[in-house]
């Protein structure tokens, strides 16, 4: 177990899994079963005050609000995310069902006290956040922008093959000695860093192949550095976006 007080630690040393203690108590990892069932509250502490704000904005113009309706969204904008989880039962309730089970053990936690302050509300979900590899989508307060990048995320879910944790837990066990059960009890960033490790050490093995038949062959190291929490850029500007992919897609 190691001690953290503030958000400046090295997210590297969760690979080993240790509990973590904070001034608010222990946190450990959810573990990879753990993270799958609890996947929608989990989608829920990912979205910051931007996220919510757009989700609601667009869904009040799929039921055709008024514009008075839509301007009302902008204290959601810019308030305070604390603040929006607190007035939002449905938020509230996903915090809480986290924080129940990565405190799993810690009774006498009151988590009143988490609540209290932005600046510990803010601690403890960065921490849980990085702790199990959860990342927010880049989003933009510029609306003509973020309609850009979501235009352009579209695009690449389109355009790209997105695996499953059937896919994950498969690779794993059939590519190490570790068991169906040995994965569902890891936490998630063992896993993906063992899922990565493994894409690694095979596109090394086959691209030295195909060097012995081929000239001008990039080969990357097997156990070149993975950074789990690298966002995909979809961040672009509404020009570069009507240029590459104008002719494509139609809003």
């Amino acid at each position: 177990m190691h001690h953290i007080e503030n958000l400046d630690y090295d997210k590297n040393l969760f690979i080993f899994g240790e509990t973590v203690n904070t001034k608010f108590g222990s946190i450990r990892f959810l573990t990879y079963r753990e993270y799958l069932s609890h996947a929608a509250e989990i989608n829920l502490i990912a979205q910051n005050s931007l996220h919510i704000y757009y989700n609601y904005r667009n869904q009040l113009k799929e039921a055709m609000a008024d514009e008075s309706s839509l301007k009302a969204l902008m204290e959601i904008k810019e308030a305070d995310l604390l603040e929006i989880v607190l007035s939002t039962r449905q938020l509230l309730n996903a915090y809480l069902k986290i924080f129940q089970l990565v405190f799993d053990g810690n009774e006498e936690i009151q988590y009143e006290i988490i609540f209290e302050s932005s600046e510990s509300f803010h601690f403890v979900r960065r921490l849980i956040m990085d702790m199990n590899v959860i990342t927010e989508d880049k989003v933009s307060p510029n609306e003509e922008i973020q309609r850009a990048i979501e235009r352009s995320r579209r695009f690449k879910q389109q355009s790209s093959q997105e695996q499953t944790f059937v896919d994950i837990v498969t690779s794993i066990v059939a590519s190490t000695s570790n068991s169906f059960d040995d994965v569902c009890r890891m936490n998630i960033f063992q896993v993906y860093a063992i899922y990565a490790r493994v894409g690694a050490i095979y596109n090394y093995q086959t691209s030295t192949l195909f060097a012995t038949v081929a000239e001008k062959v990039n080969i990357e190291s097997w156990n070149k550095h993975i950074d789990l929490f690298k966002l995909e850029d979809d961040v672009i500007s509404k020009n570069e976006f009507d240029k590459k992919f104008g002719g494509l897609l139609q809003m």
